[in-house]
């Protein structure tokens, strides 16, 4: 579930994806069975209600159930589901899932809300078709054509409507215009920035144009517009003055000031102490670039004062190894380490000369349990301009894996254990590692040969971050993102092609200037016997991690790290192994199956019709011509039925027929610990 404290839902502007253009693709290659919703409609409802809920996407098959948050409903179908919206679904955004014979799905954004709801009917796509809404409710609907949708409002002189729309927030490519009209038809507000905010001049009919900015449509171009009678809350505004005083453990929240002024804050600090100065923003959905400068600050006995630079930070640390897919975060960060008394002079200001909000902590030490954020499995091993949606799915007898950021690392950050439990049944955590002042990790899960299909949230990890969108390529389009909390472990009753393994579980020691030899099995599904190229992902950035090559039929490999060569400083760090195997797969073997069934009954209910005619014709009372006309229409009606259901069968027998899939195979975690070189 999507709750205040999270970090709200965004969307990155194009210039966040010119810098994605340098990043591997998630899974541009892989082509295995993996559910995917590309929309859901309704995007919300009313509590205590049953939403007639549509999904579409990809690999829907044997549905199981829905989760909405923690919730699991079940489902037998994946067309218009019926959903009891009951009243432990508390009031808010959650996240939607499908679950199903592949595991489970990526997630989309589903409201709940004490508001009345309107359907946009999408014939209103005319001003003499508009649709009657009042206030304090919302407007729901899916652009299905170019054409905009028309609604009217009565309102009384004096009286606030605001209406809010936000895309990103809804998982939806929909980008909205919105015009209010006076009857007369002069526009009178817009929506700008998802707020159209507007105070009755008089009593009247007033009317509301939504359209899409570029005119597109489809089903992914669904929207939610809340009508709300308050007036929208006053923005937040700093006031400039003297540098105030701000002390190690404190937070302080504001907004930027206007036409880049600045604000300023003095630290002092004992020798000895230790601080994390952080400034967040960005990581909390505002479009903003705070710079931070810190200056060491001193007045002499006469009162004049110095200021010497000490630092200037303009974005958060990099992580290395990069991540697979780069999600930019401007927000700066500085550790310091006290070697005597003194104060700092902090400056603060947004490079983008907004008004929004910011925080500003002075932490003692890095937070605890570490800020971890989820990221579904990649794989990095080509270098196509793709954004994919990705997969959180475990394979049968296979290994599977979460990529593990944590931001905001710095040299005083303390090693972390990745951990998960709640797991879904038939799934063993193998647990993960990321080394001290590190960012990077993997936490890897391991399914049982005969683990049923379900899913899980998993419980250690409180944040993940998804695409909203498959994008095949970054040049054409920006990348929508979106951040959600705990992420949702499904399994998938497909089996993977290969399970591989360390011959040894301990931790592997060797010394900064030596090489290491780490033995590995491999334990091959019987229809994969291509060769494995694996990549070492964890010790450096993926486009020249090490690799280890597993021949064709092979069952055992070795992967060599010289770790001079890698330049690795002593210290503990974690690894795993993950590249591409080839593997015939069919898709809709149990959609095939009830069809198959379905087509057996169909036969059986035209030879009972054809028997029915038979002792129809035989019949010798006066009612015959009744008797046989009757029964030549059952006949009719079950040679059709026939007829529907052998198409179905062949058609899903052609979908279903055995085609090369690329899945993505993980090794257990790793661990090694390079110590120092031994003095001779």
């Amino acid at each position: 579930m999507i709750t205040p404290a999270m970090p709200r839902l965004f969307l990155f502007s194009v210039w966040c994806s010119a810098i994605l253009l340098a990043a591997g693709s998630a899974f541009s290659q892989a082509t295995f069975p993996s559910p995917t919703l590309t929309s859901i409609y309704p995007l919300g409802g009313k509590p205590n209600s049953t939403v007639e809920l549509t999904l579409r996407g990809t690999d829907l098959d044997g549905p199981q159930a829905i989760m909405i948050g923690n919730r699991v409903i079940g489902i037998k179908s994946t067309t218009k589901v019926s959903i009891p919206l009951l009243d432990d679904l508390p009031v808010g955004l959650h996240d939607l899932r499908f679950i199903g014979h592949y595991g489970v799905s990526n997630p989309r954004v589903f409201e709940i809300s004490a508001l009345d709801t309107v359907e946009s009917s999408g014939t209103n796509t005319k001003p003499d078709k508009a649709q009657k809404v009042t206030l304090d409710s919302v407007i729901q609907g899916v652009f299905k054509s170019a054409f905009p949708h028309w609604f009217t409002i009565d309102l009384k002189k004096g009286q606030h409507l605001t209406a809010t729309f936000d895309g990103a927030r809804f998982d939806t490519r929909t980008e909205m215009l919105g015009t209010l009209s006076a009857p007369s038809g002069r526009e009178l507000a817009h929506l700008r920035a998802g707020v159209l905010a507007f105070t009755a001049p008089a009593d009247g009919t007033y009317r509301l144009r939504l359209n899409e900015l570029m005119f597109r449509s489809g089903d992914d171009y669904g929207y939610r517009v809340t009508l709300s009678s308050k007036a929208p809350p006053a923005p937040l505004a700093g006031k400039p003055g003297p540098p105030r005083p701000v002390q190690i453990g404190q937070t302080i929240k504001d907004a930027f000031l206007a036409h880049g002024l600045t604000h300023s804050f003095d630290l002092a600090f004992k020798a000895g102490d230790r601080f994390i100065i952080e400034v967040h923003s960005h990581d909390l959905g505002h479009p903003t670039d705070p710079h931070l400068v810190i200056e060491n600050f001193k007045k002499d006995a006469a009162g004049k004062e110095t200021l010497t630079p000490q630092a200037e930070i303009a974005d958060a640390p990099a992580i290395s190894p990069a991540p697979s897919i780069n999600l930019p975060n401007r927000d700066p960060l500085y550790a310091y380490e006290a070697k005597a008394d003194g104060t700092f002079r902090i400056t603060l200001l947004d490079n983008f000369s907004t008004t929004e909000p910011f925080e500003l902590r002075i932490l003692k030490d890095a937070p605890k349990p570490a800020p971890l954020i989820a990221l579904n499995p990649i794989y990095s091993g080509t270098a196509t301009k793709t954004a994919e949606i990705g997969s959180a799915n475990v394979l049968r007898g296979g290994i599977s894996a979460l990529e593990i950021i944590a931001p905001n690392r710095n040299a005083f950050s303390e090693p972390v254990e990745l951990k998960a439990d709640k797991l879904p049944a038939g799934v063993t955590c193998l647990g993960g590692f990321i080394g001290k002042g590190q960012s990077l990790g993997y936490i890897a899960f391991q399914a049982a040969a005969d683990a049923p299909a379900g899913a899980g949230v998993l419980d250690g990890i409180p944040q993940s971050r998804f695409v909203s969108f498959a994008l095949a390529d970054l040049t054409r389009g920006y990348t929508q993102y979106r951040s959600s909390g705990a992420p949702v472990l499904g399994v998938s009753t497909q089996t993977s092609p290969a399970l591989i393994q360390t011959e040894k579980t301990d931790i592997f020691e060797v010394a900064a200037d030596a090489k290491l030899d780490i033995d590995l099995k491999v334990t091959r599904h019987a229809d994969f016997t291509d060769a494995l190229t694996l990549k070492a992902l964890g010790l450096i950035d993926a486009a020249k991690a090490p690799t280890v090559a597993i021949p064709a039929k092979g069952n055992a490999g070795k992967l060599s790290l010289d770790v001079k060569a890698l330049k690795l400083a002593p210290g503990d760090y974690g690894l795993i192994l993950t590249g591409p195997a080839k593997m015939k797969v069919r898709r809709g073997i149990e959609e095939l199956a009830e069809a198959e069934t379905a087509a057996k009954k169909a036969l059986g209910d035209q030879k009972e019709a054809q028997k029915k005619l038979a002792a129809a014709n035989a019949d010798a009372t006066p009612k015959k011509a009744e008797l046989v006309k009757a029964a030549t229409a059952e006949v009719k009606a079950a040679d059709a039925a026939k007829t529907t259901a052998d198409k179905l069968v062949n058609d899903l027998t052609a979908k279903s027929a055995a085609k090369d899939a690329t899945f993505i195979v993980y090794s257990n975690p790793i661990r090694i610990r390079v110590k120092e070189v031994a003095k001779k």
